[in-house]
This record gives structure tokens, C-alpha cells and sequence, in this order.
């Protein structure tokens, strides 16, 4: 069994994004595997201040907003998901909030370190031509290069702009499908 985080940056509950992650957490629990899904959107989180004050208090961050509640949740999941609508020109800003505070695990002084080690891009936007993602897959795949993360998929999705345009994808089937064939991390030995 995976623990996975999937952090979705989609304010729409019925939009593209989330009917994405939706069918990919149905998916991955039907595999048996553990998720929890955090809606970056509906989340307080304040930028981070570079203020050097990372675990001074015990915690991850010495701001007090809703991201070190979520603390626990990175330091047992091994797969995070980010699932994110292009609005402008790349990751939401809702989920880079809470990526940039990730920043506390990469410390030298950092009291613990992230656990996941894979990562799954889901990206929808309502353009849809060649190089619309271009910018969402290059903050994408910076953060897997600072975080040590291994890129096990992407799912890009033109084309949706209103409600209901994903239900005529295939991307949800893929979706559901990729969450579904997800095999357990394999543990290492002394």
C-alpha cells in the first residue's frame, strides 16, 4: 500500500482539475492504496517569509496558517500528486504556497525530511494546442529535481474550459486507470 498526497489547485469542485483527481484517487483506492486529497485552494497559507526560523518552534514553519497541519501527511506519503488548472502561466499559485513551504525540508537544520519520492503531474488548461504546458511541466519538473522526486506520469488536458468539457475526455479513464495500476513502493533492506 502508497500513502499519497494529491494537492489539488482547483477553486471549481465540479471543474476539470478535480474531476481528474477525483477519478485518479478512486482509482488509487481501489488499488488499496491511502490518499488524502488537500483542496491548496481552500487552504490559508501565507508566502514564505525566508525568515530562517524553519522547526524553531517544533514544526515546520513558525507561521501559524494551515500548512503545518499538513506536516504529518508529508512525512508518511510516498507519492504526491499535483493537480493544477492553467489560469496564467504555470503551477496555481494556490499550490505553490504550499510547495514553497516545502522549502523547510530541504534545510540542513530540517528535523525531518520528506518522505515521497515520486510525483504525478495533472494539468488542465482551456487552450489546447502544442505548447500550452510548457510552463506548468518546467515548474513541474524543478520541483522534482530539488525535491529528489522521480516523475512517474503526466496528465495534460486541453480543451476544458466549462463545466462538464472532461466528461468527453478519455484523460478521466487514464486517469482512474493510472491511480489503479500504482504498485506499492518496494521497502529496502538493512
Amino acid at each position: 500500500m502508497m500513502n499519497i498526497l494529491v494537492i489539488v489547485g482547483s477553486a471549481r469542485s465540479d471543474g476539470a482539475t478535480m474531476m481528474l483527481a477525483k477519478s485518479f484517487i478512486r482509482g488509487a483506492r481501489k488499488a488499496g492504496h491511502a490518499v488524502r486529497r488537500v483542496d491548496a485552494a481552500d487552504q490559508d497559507i501565507y508566502p514564505c517569509r525566508d525568515c530562517g526560523r524553519c522547526w524553531s518552534k517544533g514544526k515546520p514553519c513558525l507561521i501559524n496558517d494551515d500548512f503545518n497541519p499538513l506536516a504529518p501527511y508529508l512525512n508518511v506519503s510516498d507519492l504526491i500528486v499535483i493537480a493544477t488548472p492553467l489560469y496564467y502561466s504555470g503551477i496555481s499559485a494556490s499550490i505553490k504556497l504550499i510547495l514553497e513551504k516545502f522549502y523547510a525540508y530541504t534545510l540542513p537544520h530540517s528535523r525531518q525530511k520528506l518522505k515521497m519520492t515520486e510525483a504525478i503531474l495533472i494539468a488542465t488548461a482551456e487552450d489546447d494546442n502544442a505548447e500550452t504546458f510548457n510552463s506548468i511541466i518546467s515548474d513541474y519538473e524543478k520541483y522534482c529535481q530539488t525535491f529528489g522526486w522521480r516523475d512517474l506520469s503526466k496528465i495534460l488536458v486541453g480543451g476544458v474550459r466549462e463545466i462538464g468539457d472532461i466528461n468527453e475526455k478519455s484523460e478521466l479513464r487514464v486517469a482512474y486507470e493510472l491511480g489503479k495500476s500504482l504498485e506499492s513502493p518496494v521497502l529496502e533492506s538493512n
